[in-house]
């Protein structure tokens, strides 16, 4: 990933919250031909399995991607966080500026081993819910499936981990700016007040500010 060295973030924490956070990601391997086989599917980060955690998901047994996966190939999965339209009007002098797009993603390298076994694959599917199900007035759970139906979906599906090698994040949030562009730029996500907005502002928040 091109990444001018202003915009890295090598911060573990930082980026293991941004995977956390935007979970659904977009695995990538390559296939016998030099092309690129691509699967998009919700991940859960193990943080403390290694020293920079690992992941785990599940596709359709059908899907060959799972079989390029746990071949030995090199894979990576795209954690896309907050983005959004930067104006240049923003800044303190628009008409010597041009739009730009500020972003914040992250890269996790490695190799999947799998499949997994009926244990972990059950167990993959019972933390898949009850991270998203947290904070759900009656939050569901694979134990209200009906027995028959369950196993029935296990045999469709196939699950891996992820032992992650190397992190790349990317934050582009206008580091290259002057300070005071920044606050103009902060100031400016947070009045337009979209969801992805108000998280780039966070994020551009000087790390060690209030403590």
């Amino acid at each position: 990933m091109y990444s001018p060295r202003v915009f890295v973030e090598t911060c573990l924490d930082r980026q293991l919250d941004l995977i956390d956070a935007y979970s659904f990601g977009c695995l990538m391997v390559q296939d016998e031909q030099g092309g690129i086989e691509i699967a998009h599917l919700p991940f859960v980060l193990d943080r403390g399995a290694g020293p920079h955690g690992r992941l785990r998901a599940h596709v359709a047994r059908t899907n060959p991607i799972w079989r390029l996966a746990t071949e030995g190939r090199p894979v990576v999965a795209v954690f896309s966080g907050p983005h959004g339209y930067v104006s240049a009007r923003w800044y303190e002098e628009p008409g010597k500026q041009v739009p730009t797009w500020n972003y914040a993603v992250v890269h996790a390298h490695g190799h999947a081993s799998g499949p997994m076994s009926r244990d972990d694959l059950t167990a993959l599917l019972d933390d898949l819910a009850a991270i998203h199900e947290r904070g759900a007035p009656e939050p569901w759970s694979t134990r209200e499936l009906d027995r028959e139906l369950h196993e029935s979906l296990l045999r469709g599906i196939v699950g891996f981990s992820i032992a992650i090698e190397r992190l790349e994040g990317k934050f582009k949030l206008s580091q290259n700016r002057s300070p005071a562009d920044q606050a103009r730029v902060a100031r400016a996500l947070g009045e337009r007040g979209r969801p992805d907005d108000l998280e780039m502002a966070r994020l551009m928040t000087p790390r060690d500010e209030g403590r």
